[in-house]
């Protein structure tokens, strides 16, 4: 992995903070566009709640109102002539919270972030310099749907990494292929445990996912984005002992790919979604080190 891997050295030069979604050109784009034929959306998200699993170390979702319809009254304040009233409320939350896409400030290796940026002296308590979820504009591609379960035939992938031959095999069974500036999401069957909360959460020790092969694969086809409906998106516990979120670094820190963890994609896998045009837009909050967000998929 040491060798495979140019640290240091972005192919889109010293300054870029893009990565992988240099691929999605504007004629990338107005291809996807041309694959809306139905004018069908489907969500790939989770919905966020108290409910909903979590990792210990994200902390879990709160959401409070602070201020109600039957507030609206003196003291708070003046009555207005159309009596009206509004609902406020706060939420509480980690950027990894939910369905949520990685910056390229998330990883680091030996103290430097993707491009060899300083991971140490450019990170804050309000989050880094440089990388911050905000540096992630809005996706909008070509995406396509590897549904591994049909690949091995079973309900759900229980444990091990997801390989290229896997995704291969996937593809051309839908009787596609890989295209630079794809979005390249993975369904392993575990979507469908999200409501099973103690369930999902033993994802979060050991799951399947990403391996080190589909990941040298992914570079190597020119993928844009990835994602997968595991908590992690790469197969956990790592397929080398003694390391901690390898695929992670090397497609986060050493090429710049961003990860989508906890997507749902049972429905779409289920109502053959293969081929679509893929849309996700993060919450721009400057120094963040992910964001929730609610792709889609159009047909």
């Amino acid at each position: 992995m040491e060798k495979e891997i140019a640290w240091e050295t972005s192919v889109w030069g010293e300054k870029d903070e893009l990565g992988t979604l240099n691929y999605i050109t504007e004629k990338k784009v107005i291809e996807a566009s041309q694959l809306v034929r139905q004018g069908r959306v489907y969500r790939l998200s989770h919905i966020i709640s108290d409910e909903m699993p979590y990792r210990l170390s994200h902390g879990p979702f709160f959401y409070t109102t602070t201020f109600r319809p039957q507030d609206y009254h003196e003291p708070f304040r003046p009555v207005s002539k159309n009596k009206a009233g509004a609902n406020i409320g706060r939420m509480e939350l980690s950027d990894h919270s939910g369905t949520h896409i990685d910056s390229l400030n998330h990883i680091s290796r030996d103290g430097k972030f993707y491009n060899g940026i300083d991971a140490i002296n450019g990170t804050g308590p309000k989050g880094t310099v440089k990388l911050g979820i905000e540096t992630t504009p809005p996706i909008v591609t070509r995406g396509i749907l590897a549904d591994i379960c049909s690949v091995r035939g079973v309900d759900m992938i229980e444990y091990g990494p997801i390989t290229g031959i896997d995704v291969e095999t996937a593809l051309k069974e839908a009787g596609i292929t890989a295209g630079a500036g794809d979005a390249l999401l993975i369904y392993t069957g575990s979507s469908r445990l999200w409501n099973e909360k103690e369930r999902f959460m033993e994802l979060y020790n050991k799951s399947s996912g990403i391996g080190l092969d589909l990941s040298k694969w992914m570079i190597a086809n020119k993928i844009a984005i990835a994602g997968v409906d595991t908590p992690s998106s790469e197969v956990n516990p790592p397929e080398e002992n003694g390391t901690l979120l390898p695929v992670h670094q090397f497609l986060i820190t050493g090429h710049g790919l961003r990860l989508i963890d906890n997507m749902k994609l049972d429905e779409a896998a289920a109502a053959g979604l293969r081929e679509f045009m893929f849309v996700c837009s993060p919450v721009p909050v400057r120094g963040a080190t992910a964001s929730p967000v609610s792709p889609v998929a159009v047909i």
